[in-house]
């Protein structure tokens, strides 16, 4: 590495941000006239539904980011960040207009469903074209109409978004195995829109803990919703998507652990046995199938390893992997590494973590792993991006592979726990 190459600043990339438009402020203006009677009522009902009761006080509730585009942009520079990738329910519990949460479960189905992620898709629109090389912004479609979700994936396309929030298998959802969802993923192949899954919201339904309360509930999610949103790898391989449809990309978000080798060997290991026994029997499986799941794992799939640990880091060159895996702050979660400096002239939380997780790393699969694998991914424009990092005195190499001595007071324990998992 030369010494302009370390002084160079990394274009940091979050594949795993949060926005929380305000029912009545944000998205009324959105919604058609003749559905506003509805939507007032849901507004009247829901529009208090922001943080669960049981988390304790934070910074980061009081930053305007949640919704602000210009308070986000300067949270952003903030912490050096160049871009990020924009899921909703900044504080979890914001409304999707007529889904009265966040999740999209299999009961929040129906017209004023579907016009409540297009009134969202539409504020989402407007949100990021004030900086479009700044976001990216991820469409929710009406997934339990093949042919509805396909027309509002070009229109929100159209409109400026760059990816789908891909919902887990649930009820009335026709399961992504049958080749009827394929006009959706062509739509999505034809325009480079990857699939992106977030954890553990995007659970479903059978996640639900109803008492003894929410802490039950989210330690329940926490728990089986990796495996939820996992499961969507061999379904898109074994199905044989990615196979009749070679460049879709598929994304798992906030996965944590060093769960990917593990998950190669034990599908590896399912395809061999099975492809030995269906040479003779089913043919047309192995004709189906030609490559290895690792070999699709390697081309379609990605994964966002949120407040990334050195273990993860340092799993991911040491198997190769490091070209799949994508950093994420969790803005403006109060787990993630992001926070809110109220004024102070606290160090930036996200740039200590950077260094606590990377500094072990060589400087290449540091700057993919924070930047580079999510720009080739999502078409970002990099040498707008370079331009940005430079601007906000994003870090440079140098500095992220500096040591971090202690962790700093009042960070989030999950930006520097010690394990490749939770903690």
């Amino acid at each position: 590495m030369s010494a302009n190459q370390a002084d160079e600043p990394v274009i940091l990339v979050s594949n795993d941000t949060h926005v929380g438009p305000r029912l009545v402020e944000d998205l009324r203006q959105y919604c058609p006239a003749k559905h506003l009677d509805d939507y007032d009522a849901f507004a009247t009902t829901n529009g208090a539904h922001t943080v669960p009761d049981f988390l304790p006080p934070h910074p980061n509730r009081k930053t305007p980011g949640h919704y602000d585009h210009k308070a986000r942009i300067a949270d952003y520079d903030y912490d050096g960040v160049a871009a990020g990738v924009l899921y909703h329910g900044s504080q979890n519990l914001e409304p999707v207009p007529f889904t009265p949460s966040n999740s999209g479960d299999a009961d929040h189905r129906g017209e004023l469903v579907a016009v409540g992620q297009e009134i969202y898709n539409r504020w989402l629109a407007d949100f990021v074209s004030q900086a479009p090389h700044r976001h990216v912004g991820l469409a929710h479609l009406p997934m339990w109409d093949i042919e509805a979700a396909t027309a509002e994936l070009v229109r929100a396309h159209d409109s400026g978004l760059r990816g789908v929030n891909f919902p887990t298998l649930r009820e009335g959802i026709l399961e992504y195995t049958d080749s009827d969802w394929d006009p959706f993923w062509s739509a999505c192949e034809e325009r480079g829109i990857p699939l992106v899954t977030h954890v553990p919201i995007g659970a479903g339904s059978t996640a639900k803990v109803r008492r003894p309360g929410w802490y039950l509930s989210m330690v329940h999610s926490m728990e089986t919703g990796g495996w939820m949103s996992r499961r969507a790898i061999w379904w898109m391989i074994f199905g044989g998507v990615f196979e009749r449809h070679p460049g879709l990309k598929l994304v798992i978000t906030e996965s944590p652990g060093n769960w990917w080798p593990w998950l190669v060997a034990e599908l590896d290991g399912i395809y061999e046995m099975t492809m030995g026994a269906a040479r003779k029997m089913m043919p047309e499986l192995v004709e189906s199938l030609p490559l290895r799941p690792s070999e699709y794992m390697d081309r379609n799939v990605f994964f966002g390893a949120t407040f990334t640990s050195p273990v993860e880091a340092k799993a991911a060159v040491d198997g190769g992997f490091s070209t799949q895996l994508m950093w994420g702050t969790d803005y403006p979660h109060m787990e993630g590494t992001f926070v809110y400096p109220d004024g102070t002239d606290m160090p930036s939380v996200t740039k200590l973590s950077l260094r606590n997780g990377f500094s072990g790393i060589p400087e290449e699969s540091t700057r993919r792993m924070v930047g580079e694998n999510a720009i080739e991914l999502y078409n970002l424009d990099r040498a707008a991006l370079q331009a940005v990092a430079r601007e906000i005195n994003a870090p440079t190499a140098a500095e992220l592979a500096r040591q971090v001595d202690a962790v700093p007071e009042g960070a989030a324990s999950f930006a520097f726990r010690t394990g490749s998992s939770w903690a």
